[in-house]
């Protein structure tokens, strides 16, 4: 039931990203889909009986997590960082992403699940890439932000799933609608860790040849969810 709900949202978005992705570069095509995500997620919201307690400050999902990203969500931050960053806080950036990177080489596997990497994009708790941010940094439907805290402070605790339902499975079905119109292009869509694979990108310009050409974008950085290829 809920692999179908997920279904209807990306469904249409499936759609309308294959016509993008025939018509415009994928730079555009991703712009494309983040204000249709946000428009898609803001109904939603509307329309939920569950009130959200997401906030701007609340910072629980940047620091609690490995913050993920696809390789075309990877690239539109390295633009946007390039357009917007002055010096000094591309090397903020980079000095931040590097720790992250050596904190997750140097920890135990069993470690890394107590690991709290804080996102290097996270500035005074908020986000310094807000109008460029991954897909996954766009959904929000948390309703109890207790919950978020008691997670963020026991990585092994138990607490229920708070979150309102049709704004969870809007943002999944509608993220999930464009990566695979991303794939059928036989382009990469692995999920890498953005510190490490932001890093590559700015060292790495074959990176984005590589995307481009389908084959994998990010050499060294790390993959989520024990994909092919993810580095230890």
């Amino acid at each position: 039931m809920s692999e179908e709900r997920m279904l209807e949202h990306a469904r249409p978005e499936l759609a309308e990203a294959r016509e993008d992705l025939q018509k415009f570069t994928m730079r555009e095509s991703v712009v494309r889909f983040y204000a249709r995500h946000e428009a898609r997620l803001h109904d939603a919201v509307q329309a939920s009986p569950q009130a959200l307690a997401c906030e701007a400050g609340c910072s629980y999902c940047c620091r609690q997590f490995e913050v993920v990203a696809h390789p075309f969500e990877v690239f539109e931050v390295q633009s946007y960082v390039s357009k917007h960053f002055t010096a000094a806080q591309l090397r903020g950036v980079i000095e931040r992403a590097t720790h992250n990177v050596n904190q997750r080489k140097a920890a135990s596997e069993e470690a890394r699940l107590t690991l709290r990497p804080t996102c290097p994009f996270l500035v005074d708790h908020s986000c310094s890439v807000y109008a460029a941010r991954p897909s996954v940094c766009r959904n929000y439907h948390s309703t109890d932000k207790d919950n978020c805290q008691k997670s963020f402070e026991d990585p092994f605790s138990t607490w229920p799933n708070t979150y309102a339902d049709e704004v969870f499975h809007t943002a999944m079905g509608s993220a999930a609608g464009f990566k695979k119109a991303v794939e059928e292009l036989g382009l990469d869509t692995r999920t890498y860790h953005l510190s490490s694979a932001f890093l590559e990108a700015m060292r790495s310009p074959d990176s984005a040849k590589r995307f481009k050409s389908g084959k994998r974008a990010f050499l060294k950085a790390t993959t989520s969810n024990f994909e092919d290829g993810a580095a230890s």
